[in-house]
């Protein structure tokens, strides 16, 4: 009899994981553009410019998943074109630029995809999977009412270092999460970005099969690797520098371009 109970809550167990590693997660990420102008803005660019900014601006995107590909991809808002404050002193004006790309994650093959967009060219990044020195920390919470755990790892922006903090569910047993991170045993349903300059939260878990023409990789561009891309957005941002502009690419997914 003991023997027979310990293989039905194994295939209990089975089952219930199983059913847990496919279905759409609904982030809402929201980035505190004032914090990251004055932490990330260039040199001689004027420190009194994010009075003229919104606080935070808030975004809402899909992470489409089975237990072995995940696509994650911004959902279109009527105000998607720009978002942003008046113009500022000086006859400067302020734009703030969507710049969130679809990621595609493909676990057995360790195969990633984005679909980029630099200047008005269009480029697919197409590499293998990053991986990160996540350190889980043990601590503890609930998000909609799945135990999480944190994990964090150090990476950098714009050449400056950053701590990501993430919290993860394992009982959603897949390795996939917002914004192309992922790596842990466990959904991960939260990021914290550099002390909560740019947060992202699970605000919705459906755990069921999700259409196939919603994880599909994108396709649209000149395939690049990662190290090839980060090679050109060098050359670009030199060129626009030389050329006198004065656009630069903030944190959290915007690009801030500032108009004389």
């Amino acid at each position: 009899m003991r023997n027979l109970l310990l293989l039905f809550f194994g295939v209990l167990s089975l089952a219930v994981s199983a059913q847990n590693n496919e279905g759409t997660v609904l982030y809402k990420q929201t980035v505190y553009m004032r914090r990251e102008i004055q932490a990330n803005a260039p040199a001689g660019v004027d420190p009194n410019m994010a009075r003229n900014i919104p606080e935070s601006v808030t975004n809402e995107f899909n992470l489409n998943f089975t237990a072995k590909v995940s696509l994650y991809k911004e959902i279109a808002s009527a105000d998607d074109d720009s978002q942003g404050g008046p113009g500022g002193g000086g006859g400067m004006r302020f734009m703030m630029r969507r710049f969130n790309p679809p990621i595609y994650k493909d676990l057995a093959n360790n195969r990633q995809v984005e679909e980029m967009d630099l200047f008005g060219k269009q480029f697919l990044v197409d590499d293998i999977i990053p991986t990160r020195a996540w350190k889980v920390t043990g601590q503890q919470k609930k998000i909609l009412d799945y135990p999480c755990i944190s994990a964090t790892v150090t990476d950098s922006l714009m050449g400056r270092a950053r701590v990501i903090t993430a919290w993860f569910a394992p009982t959603i047993p897949v390795a996939f999460g917002p914004q192309g991170y992922g790596g842990l045993p466990g959904m991960i349903l939260e990021i914290d970005m550099d002390g909560g300059r740019s947060v992202i939260t699970a605000a919705e878990v459906k755990l069921q099969k999700p259409d196939e023409a919603s994880i599909k990789a994108p396709e649209k561009g000149k395939k690049v690797t990662r190290a090839e891309y980060q090679k050109i957005q060098v050359e670009k941002m030199k060129e626009m520098r030389e050329a006198g502009g004065g656009n630069w690419q903030g944190g959290g997914g915007r690009q801030i371009i500032i108009r004389n």
